[in-house]
């Protein structure tokens, strides 16, 4: 599709390449954003180049779709993802996590080749950088020694609608916990097979948990099969004292999944990732209560735990089952804490550091 609209003022090339082959996080991320953007910035002309994404932008916008490599002259550049796609303008990077997941190797030699650091040539290179909260822009300061000043926080938003996990009627709760809880009730962690998931660490504090709680509440995990930290999580399985009772899941379908989440007692997430915890949006559209780590996200609607401290992570798990009244107020101090996260909020800021470039 080639660039044929009148323009408007500044031009920034936007790749949007990442809402194909995206993670989770780079997704939810580059739709909820990229829809919003162009209004947001009337005065722009936007060139989003064409992936097959194109009810990203509606016609008779400040929009105009590029073939992938269609050389056009802009002012600017914005990528939701490390990568220097754009060359000789400058370019605001959006990061959304400092580490790569795990991927088995596929042959003996690749490992006698040192592995370039993309995302570390992209952010040198990068004017600005954009990151959803202030664990990650720490963590980039701190891989990568950046300017503080380079680094902007904009906040994240809510999964769209269609996306969204919404609360399971009572026949739903019922029903799947008898199918997946044993007609017990359970806890759900997701983990997205990095060691960042601290899942050791989880199953150790689970079997503190049923030493103090007589209520046989099970610990369902969604944990993806691939990486060399599988073994790692397999071992700390087999010695958890109670490992018949820790579940990893099969890989669910969208819909089964949202009954899963919804009928959750509670959703568990000690994660040390300095990725932003989308089990915790999920968490409270779903309006279960959660455990996490990341109160800046939290600010009281989670139960906040030590991520490597064993003994507050299962003190945690011990408060949300038998404090009711906890467990409750959590919900709804999830309820009030979801309004202050929005796309036209995280645009605006988004917005303010591209005019600032």
């Amino acid at each position: 599709m080639a660039a044929t609209k009148e323009d408007k003022g500044t031009r920034i090339a936007v790749n949007t390449a990442i809402l194909i082959n995206g993670n989770s996080y780079d997704q939810i991320f580059g739709f909820g954003l990229l829809d919003l953007l162009p209004r947001t910035m009337p005065e722009v002309t936007f060139f989003y180049h064409d992936a097959g994404i194109e009810p990203i932008y509606a016609p008779g916008e400040n929009v105009v779709g590029i073939e992938r490599y269609e050389k056009i002259e802009v002012d600017q550049a914005f990528c939701i993802y490390p990568d220097s796609y754009f060359e000789k303008v400058p370019e605001t990077v959006a990061v959304l996590s400092d580490h790569e997941e795990e991927a088995p190797r596929k042959s003996w030699w690749s490992s006698l080749f040192k592995t370039k650091d993309y995302q570390q040539e992209a952010l040198k290179n990068a004017v600005k950088i954009i990151v959803p909260h202030q664990v990650l822009r720490q963590a980039l300061m701190d891989r990568y020694g950046i300017n503080p000043a380079k680094i902007h926080v904009v906040g994240y938003g809510l999964p769209n609608a269609d996306q969204q996990i919404t609360p399971a009627d009572t026949v739903t709760r019922r029903i799947t916990k008898e199918v997946y809880g044993n007609e017990h009730s359970y806890f759900l962690a997701p983990a997205a097979g990095h060691p960042s998931d601290n899942l050791e660490r989880l199953f150790a504090a689970y079997d503190l948990f049923r030493q103090r709680c007589k209520e046989p509440v099970r610990l369902l995990v969604e944990y993806p099969e691939f990486g060399k930290h599988s073994k790692s999580v397999k071992k700390a399985w087999k010695e958890a004292k109670h490992h018949k009772d820790i579940v990893f899941l099969p890989t669910l379908s969208q819909v089964e999944r949202r009954k899963v989440v919804s009928s959750a007692r509670a959703i568990l997430h000690p994660s040390l990732s300095t990725a932003f915890p989308l089990p915790v949006l999920d968490a409270w559209t779903a309006e279960v209560p959660v455990l996490g780590t990341n109160n800046e996200v939290m600010q009281g609607a989670g139960t906040l735990v030590q991520g490597t401290d064993i003994k507050s992570i299962a003190e945690g798990m011990l408060a949300l089952v038998t404090t009711p009244f906890l467990a409750s107020g959590l919900v709804e101090n999830g309820k009030r804490r979801r309004k202050d996260f929005a796309w036209e909020d995280v645009a605006r800021r988004v917005a303010e550091v591209l005019r600032s470039v």
